[in-house]
């Protein structure tokens, strides 16, 4: 999940057209179960189930938690970072040869939508043994609908939500706009034209030294969760009305000296999470001990957490049971412990951070939850009341590869290389095109 996405920005995956072609009818029918048994009794659940992850840090946690529960089970975790989509290939490479799959595999947001999509691989969790769709009623609903392939079929199931804010430096807010208070400091970031006029009164403030954002980048997350419609559809490239005044948004702080110019993931824009050089950061659950954490020595009681304009969510695991999995129950009861079961979701958010899927949880959490030592509150009485408006439904299986087309595009572009704003988006449509000539892109 998280770690996943600190290694590297995304990488170009496989399209559709590839998979489809050759995945279709791969998958393996399962073997008879044996090794399960119905009582309630922990102890007297047993067998083996193979579980792949592409994190070192979480898939063995997650495997730990549920035999601690379950003594009688093992869980086999092997790890594959999905470094230059080592981990992607290994599950489809295994999914052809129609040999080798696990029982259960974990999917990163970049490309659960994809794999959810591929013919034969991931079991359809509203049948028998899982009946999954009666214990979703208390999962935030945009995390069920990433768990669902094109036609409605719920094949992956996610234990965290990952709404985002806008982390900030309280005492450089409080220094140069004059407060440090998180719903001002929402006020002064909720319009593209509010943004600007905060960032220009930053940079007149400062003389220069203290930039909005570090990177037009930390903003792409939240506009893409503010679209009505995704990347893709009815099977055309649409470029959303809020994308459009995002590039807008990029080039405007470009010029007026608005960002820093660095660029996510590198160094000089970790380096600047613990400088003073720019003040806001794109800011998911996990990016506090992740991305402020990790890279400020002197982050505790440093920082808040403001509304981004538009709900958004960044990151995510979902978990699904493999059509060739050979104990479907096992690891059912896998899936379900992890996803669904409130004492283990109450621990697992104490123990990682991590915001739970679950609304009883949630309400919880707000209320008798520890505030985090970063921003000096709890996260969850940041995010509760905004966890249910994010649109789960835009999100298309090409996004990965969409979404590097058109930051190539835009960075092309905020560094002069593209002159001209519709010379910029000729240039990300013609890689669309070339990446996915089966879409059609006007």
């Amino acid at each position: 999940m998280k770690k996943n996405l600190l290694s590297k920005a995304l990488v170009i995956a496989l399209s559709t057209a590839m998979l489809s072609a050759t995945l279709v009818g791969c998958g393996k029918k399962p073997a008879a179960d044996s090794n399960t048994s119905s009582s309630s009794n922990p102890k007297d659940l047993k067998g083996t189930i193979t579980f792949w992850h592409f994190n070192k840090d979480e898939g063995p946690n997650l495997a730990k938690a549920f035999m601690e529960k379950y003594p009688n089970v093992k869980v086999v975790c092997t790890i594959t970072p999905d470094t230059d989509k080592s981990y992607q290939n290994k599950v489809t490479s295994a999914l052809r040869a129609n040999s080798g799959l696990p029982d259960v595999i974990a999917l990163e947001s970049a490309y659960v939508k994809r794999f959810v999509n591929i013919n034969g691989l991931c079991d359809d969790l509203s049948k028998a043994p899982y009946s999954a769709t009666s214990l979703t009623d208390k999962m935030i609903p945009y995390t069920i609908n990433i768990g669902k392939d094109s036609k409605g079929t719920l094949r992956a199931l996610s234990w965290q939500a990952t709404p985002g804010g806008i982390g900030y430096k309280k005492a450089l807010a409080k220094k140069y706009l004059g407060t440090d208070d998180p719903d001002q400091i929402s006020q002064m970031l909720a319009s593209k034209d509010k943004i600007l006029e905060t960032a220009k009164k930053l940079k007149d403030a400062s003389g220069g030294k203290v930039k909005l954002v570090p990177d037009p980048g930390e903003l792409s997350k939240i506009y893409q969760g503010g679209r009505s419609t995704g990347w893709i559809d009815n099977n055309k490239l649409v470029i959303d009305p809020k994308m459009d005044e995002y590039i807008d948004l990029s080039k405007s702080l470009r010029d007026s000296g608005g960002d820093a110019g660095y660029t996510q993931w590198q160094p000089n824009w970790s380096s600047s999470i613990g400088a003073n050089d720019a003040l806001c950061y794109a800011m998911p659950p996990w990016g506090l001990a992740n991305i402020i954490g990790c890279n400020d020595k002197n982050a505790k009681g440093r920082w808040g957490l403001a509304k981004a304009p538009f709900p958004y969510f960044w990151g995510g695991t979902w978990l699904s049971v493999t059509q060739a999995c050979k104990n479907k129950k096992l690891a059912w009861e896998f899936i379900k412990f992890l996803t669904v079961n409130e004492d283990h979701l109450n621990d697992w958010t104490k123990k990682t951070g991590d915001f739970m899927n679950n609304t009883d949880v949630i309400a919880n959490q707000a209320k008798n939850g520890q505030d985090s030592d970063i921003i000096g509150t709890s996260m969850y009485k940041v995010f509760k009341d905004q966890v249910n408006s994010i649109n789960g439904k835009i999100l298309t299986p090409q996004d990965d590869l969409i979404e590097q087309d058109f930051n190539d595009s835009l960075t092309s572009y905020l560094s002069g290389k593209i002159k001209s704003k519709d010379d910029m988006i000729k240039a990300f449509k013609d890689k669309v095109k070339s990446d996915l000539p089966d879409l059609t892109v006007n």
